[in-house]
């Protein structure tokens, strides 16, 4: 049942929980969940007892299945770690992104500015400067991402960070 869902095969899923007793593990739901397949992830929750992990919201956000992640926010209590933010940044996810940050309060804002920055997501950056520049210790986080992107070779990142700062000091 475990591959069987992991490869978004519903009708498998049923087939098996019907005429085997092997049942499942939490695995099944945390990969139905990390690829995406929402209607898999409804019905274990529905119909199976074995649950999910973590890991299941925070794949779901590193590979951009929101709808996913919003289905495990509202039924489930697992929750996630900082990993949902941090890859959600990594891999330039923005809206993904900003639903965490507005409805989980799991991850750290810096070190997924870090993430985006060093992976050229310009968007993405954007977004979190936003938020950084107004922690108490952001600053140093917004120079060392706009280090990281420029060792990347995201100069535009890099160089975005810089005037950020450059003008926030001049205010």
């Amino acid at each position: 049942m475990n591959v069987a869902a992991m490869h978004g095969e519903l009708e498998l899923v049923r087939w098996l929980h019907e005429h085997r007793h092997e049942g499942c593990t939490r695995d099944a739901m945390d990969h139905a969940a990390a690829c995406g397949y929402l209607a898999v992830v409804e019905w274990l929750h529905a119909n199976r007892r074995e649950g999910c992990t973590k890991k299941a919201m925070n794949r779901a956000a590193s590979n951009v299945h929101l709808d996913v992640v919003r289905f495990l926010h509202e039924h489930r209590r697992e929750g996630c770690t900082s990993d949902g933010i941090y890859g959600a940044a990594l891999h330039g996810h923005l809206e993904v992104v900003q639903w965490l940050f507005r409805h989980r309060s799991e991850g750290h804002v810096g070190v997924a500015l870090r993430a985006a920055a060093q992976n050229g997501h310009l968007p993405v950056v954007e977004w979190l400067y936003e938020i950084v520049s107004k922690q108490r210790r952001g600053e140093s986080g917004i120079r060392e991402a706009a280090s990281l992107a420029d060792e990347a070779g995201h100069v535009v990142v890099s160089i975005y960070l810089q005037k950020q700062t450059k003008r926030r000091r001049l205010q």
